[in-house]
């Protein structure tokens, strides 16, 4: 009986089932993106219902639904789009990029939140570009795209150059860079990343966002930047290639042959001399420049796999690039390899991997150096025209005052690098019960840098003498992160939002390094181990360890009040003993008014929001073991007798020494308007850096010398600025678009509440700070060019005031205290000669699309900021035997001349006993600039065969630096000599942030074109 009844049960359901699917009707169609390409993995649903198919990599999809159903299609990026099938067996869909911007997530601090639900001033950067131009520091990714950044390229050297990133001005005098944070792992700078594996960038700027970073440098800003990860479906495949060529933006005009032989007829003359007789074989006409650069080439390919199950995904990430340097000799080459993996290993656990590796090596030449140092920049302009390059040995010829011509500075110096760069982690994610996510991710950052250097007894006179100069430098950076957090959100009553973090952080930090020197090499033979003479050597190593615990609470009632709070404490082994910890707490809040009843059904505002926020954040201090002082060898008396000792060095121990505190203020709102097709964001700032660190000189009594120690001063450094940023999709239809993004930033620095001190007379006067020293010409004594000063921006330029030339003398005249001028100027007569920090950042990026063709184009400009161009000192101070600028021209040569270039005198004292090369307004200048920074225009190749085979095909052609509109007279107004090196002479050194927007012989900038292609399938 049971058997009966089965089979009929059995019976009643096939018919039932074949009665349903005789209901049934098959639809099937093609799905495309918004450039007519098919789009592989769009999830088609039956509206109401689980059931659902996928479109494969034609874009093809294939469903059974029941009459008079809705078909839905989704897609990750793409907005939703509904079809009745009403009876229709083929629906074909076009599906559009997501617009809606506020339902986006956004990468915080150790997590993420939707940029609706942000309360903090942080900026997301697009990446989308970076396939279409040559890209090699990521930090040029950020360029002009976010409010209150300033990307600065310092040089136009391969490799990227020396790139700085500024957010929202200069805060401390210790350094200027941000917090770098990639895929969780704090690092120093980005050297590991390839610009091509990047998913997203967002930028803390306040300190409320970036308080949860603490101390490790957040006062700069935080750089969060994640990679690219594997997605669910099949292996997709992405190249990108591209070759090109670069060529400097512009030759300064110089004096040919005969021109310089009047210029040193005239030095000598107004010295009372004769000009000397030159060697017989200084009859050549040299273009140097045109000897020195060259027009160079640059290519690059990118390969991307990525793919996965719903078990794990995975991302492979393939780099070569191949740069040469404008400056004959120079170039860059990397190699880069980056793996992501994910793995789903039980419900409740999941672990990953992200490694990321290049290899770079490449040959340099001296830059930011006189011409007497070898500096081949400025030999280049310095060199006259009548030397030859080689003597009658076959040596390159040097200028008359022994300085080498630049072609003997960049053939006979060999310096080649080599840089390997490894950044990793991985990470496990524990579900735990009441739904808490326990994580722990252990990272390291390895960096490993070496140099070989030699210079060529066979071509340089100098080595010559010496039988060849060589030196190597190998140093290594070890860092280890190891974070731990736990994760806990819920929603109450679906009207309270609960989201929160806490966790703990270690980091360890370890670096050696070696230098070696020697000369007396054998003929042919390079290898230090051959040296026979003058060998040295020195070692160095360091570690300081840093151990953090912190939290944030994120606090929504119905999604229109939004509250956020964090908490970080910091005990860190470079503070002193007496201040190893620090506390860094943060509150921010949002009210999202167009939720409010009274504008819900508003059709205009689509959504507006206001911001607040509150914070601390900190920069440890830059050198370690603070507390304790450096000992010297030293000899004293006991008995009558000299015995062996130590005494007080450099630096002087201070175990009170803490951290610099930045405290700021952010006010803010974001409003949309017209369904989200125009936004509009703005920010007033306001922080203030105290207790930052200087060296402080003291007169031991035990060493009768004057010694220097890092201490905290009372002064304080303040930034206040204003941000704008505004988005349009100006045209929206289905063959042409256009939108556009323009932002502005307006900062004003300045420093204040640093004590006075006493003079010689017992008088108080202010304490200031020098740094920028420069030794022109090649001598030993440093000249500074900025200070540190109340009153003043960080780093201002700090001199006399140029007023022109005596007509009856020739000597230049400067303006006095009282306002007078006179030919012999005091030093209370110096003042301040503006900023390198600009007050005014712009940025302008464009999108334009008509069918298959896109134009992309970005804007920026900076004004407010002046140069000191340095490289006119050697070029128009007329005070040595090198060529000059065709300024001179102009120069003052008999009594009653009116001009503005004072006389050539030779050896830089003129007639009334002053430098011809005093530090003055003469040699400043305006430094602002309008920038099409970059152009592309892209084309999607479409036919049918592609289509089939699911290939997307994509060329292009990049220009970068095509127009610079500037006032600036040297090779270009983007540039730092100082960008990453100690200037001040001190034991501690001097951090760029005191000595910015100075040119001395910096490598110039380019114009890179380039063609490419993407191809995916």
């Amino acid at each position: 009986m049971k058997r009966r009844i089965t089979l009929l049960v059995v019976i009643l359901f096939a018919q039932c089932s074949i009665l349903l699917a005789q209901n049934n009707t098959s639809v099937k169609g093609v799905i495309k993106d918004e450039t007519g390409s098919p789009l592989p993995g769009v999830t088609v649903t039956i509206k109401g219902t689980t059931n659902a198919s996928i479109s494969d990599v034609n874009g093809l999809y294939t469903i059974s639904v029941p009459p008079n159903t809705t078909l839905v299609y989704s897609f990750i990026g793409y907005d939703s789009k509904e079809e009745l099938v009403n009876g229709r067996s083929e629906i074909n869909v076009s599906l559009t990029p997501s617009v809606k911007q506020l339902e986006s997530v956004v990468v915080i601090g150790y997590g993420s939140q939707k940029k609706k639900d942000i309360t903090t001033a942080i900026s997301t950067v697009s990446v989308k570009d970076v396939s279409q131009r040559p890209v090699v520091n990521t930090a040029e990714v950020l360029a002009g795209k976010a409010p209150g950044v300033q990307v600065f390229n310092a040089s136009g050297a391969p490799g990227g150059g020396n790139l700085s990133v500024r957010i929202r001005g200069l805060s401390s005098p210790n350094g200027t860079e941000p917090v770098y944070v990639i895929d969780g792992v704090v690092v120093r700078n980005t050297e590991s990343l390839d610009p091509n594996n990047i998913e997203s960038i967002s930028v803390l700027k306040d300190a409320s966002a970036a308080g949860i970073y603490g101390s490790l440098g957040a006062t700069n800003g935080v750089v969060l930047i994640t990679t690219k990860k594997g997605t669910k479906g099949q292996t997709k495949v992405e190249i990108n290639t591209y070759t090109g060529k670069q060529q400097i933006i512009k030759k300064l005009d110089l004096l040919n042959a005969d021109q310089y032989n009047s210029l040193m007829s005239d030095e000598y003359a107004n010295i009372g001399q004769s000009a000397p007789s030159l060697p017989t074989n200084f009859t050549a006409n040299n273009n140097w420049q045109n000897l020195v650069y060259r027009s160079a080439s640059q290519s690059g390919l990118n390969v991307g796999l990525s793919g996965g199950s719903d078990k794990g995904t995975f991302y492979l990430g393939l780099g070569a690039i191949n740069q040469n340097g404008i400056i004959n000799g120079t170039n860059f080459k990397r190699y880069s390899i980056n793996l992501n993996l994910e793995q789903t290993m039980k419900s409740w656990l999941t672990i990953g991997t992200n490694i990321a590796y290049n290899r770079a090596d490449g040959r340099t030449v001296n830059d930011n150096s006189s011409a007497n140092h070898g500096g081949v920049v400025l030999s280049a302009l310095y060199t006259p025209p009548i030397v030859p390059i080689f003597n009658s040995t076959g040596m390159y010829q040097a200028n008359s005052d022994n300085s080498t011509n630049p072609l003997d500075d960049i053939y006979s110096n060999d310096n080649h690098y080599i840089r390997n760069n490894l950044l990793g982690n991985v990470h496990a994610e524990i579900t735990l019960p009441f739904n808490i996510k326990y994580r722990s991710q252990f990272g390291i950052a390895l960096n490993n840098y070496n140099n070989d250097a030699f210079t060529n007894p066979l071509t340089n006179q100098g080595a010559s003498q010496v039988n060849g100069i060589g030196s190597s430098e190998n140093n290594e950076t070890f860092r280890y992160t190891w974070d731990n957090t736990l994760n806990w959100s819920t929603v109450i009553n679906k009207k309270h939002n609960i989201a929160v973090v806490a966790g703990t952080s270690t980091i360890e930090e370890k670096y050696t390094d070696s230098y070696l020197y020697g000369t007396g090499f054998p003929a042919g033979v390079t290898t230090l181990n051959a040296a026979s003479a003058n060998k040295a050597i020195s070692t160095f190593k360091t570690d300081y360890t840093v151990q953090s615990y912190f939290g944030r609470v994120n606090y929504a009632f119905e999604d229109k009040y939004l509250l956020a709070a964090s908490i970080r404490a910091d005990g860190s082994s470079r503070s002193g003993i007496n201040n190893q910890w620090g506390y860094f707490p943060t509150v921010s809040g949002a009210w999202r008014i167009s939720r409010e009843d009274f504008l819900k059904d508003n059709q205009f505002i689509y959504d507006l929001k206001i911001r607040a926020g509150f914070g601390e954040v900190g920069n440890l201090p830059q050198t370690l073991y603070n507390s304790y002082s450096a000992l010297n060898p030293a000899a004293y008396l006991f008995g009558g007798n000299s015995n062996s000792g130590y005494a007080p060095a450099n630096p002087l121990g201070n175990p009170n020494l803490k951290w610099e505190t930045t405290k700021g203020i952010n006010l803010g709102f974001d409003l949309s308007v017209l369904n989200d097709r125009l936004s509009l964001s703005a920010d007033y700032y306001s922080k203030k850096t105290t207790d930052f660190i200087f060296p402080v000189t003291f007169n031991t009594a035990v060493s009768g010398s004057a010694n220097q120690g890092a201490y905290n001063l009372p002064g304080y450094v303040s930034n206040k600025g204003l941000e704008l940023s505004l988005t349009g999709r100006i045209l929206t239809g289905t063959n042409f678009s256009w939108t556009a993004t323009v932002n502005a930033s307006f900062n004003k620095n300045i420093v204040n509440g640093i004590p006075q001190v006493l003079d010689n007379n017992g008088n108080k006067v202010d304490q200031v700070f020098q740094f920028g020293g420069i030794a022109f010409g090649g001598s030993g004594n440093a000249t500074n060019l900025t200070i540190v000063k109340n009153g003043l921006p960080l780093g201002s330029f700090y001199g006399y005031q140029y007023a022109g030339v005596d007509p009856a003398t020739g000597n230049a005249l400067y303006k006095t205290a009282s306002g007078g001028t006179t030919a012999t100027p005091a030093t209370t007569d110096q003042t301040s000669l503006g900023s390198g920090l600009p007050k005014a950042v712009y940025g302008f990026t464009n999108t334009v699309t008509y069918k298959n063709l896109s134009l992309d184009f970005l804007i920026d400009a900076v004004t407010g900021n002046k140069v000191f161009d340095a490289t006119r000192v050697e070029t128009e101070g007329m005070y040595l035997s090198g060529n000059a600028s065709t300024a001179v021209l102009n120069r003052w040569r008999n009594p009653g001349d009116i001009t503005n270039v004072p006389a050539a005198v030779y050896g830089g004292t003129n007639s009334a006993g002053v430098s011809t090369i005093l530090p003055s307004s003469r040699f400043i200048e305006n430094g602002a600039f309008v920038r099409l920074k970059s152009l592309s225009l892209s084309y999607n190749v479409k036919n049918a065969f592609f289509d089939k085979q699911g290939i997307k095909l994509r060329v292009y052609a990049t220009a970068q630096n095509l127009v610079t509109i500037t006032k600036y007279k040297g090779y270009y107004p983007e540039v730092n000599a100082f960008s990453s090196s100690s200037q001040s002479g001190s034991t501690l050194g001097s951090p760029s942030s005191t000595a910015i927007g100075i040119d001395y012989g910096t490598y110039p900038q380019t114009k890179i074109y380039t063609a490419g292609i993407n191809v995916s399938f």
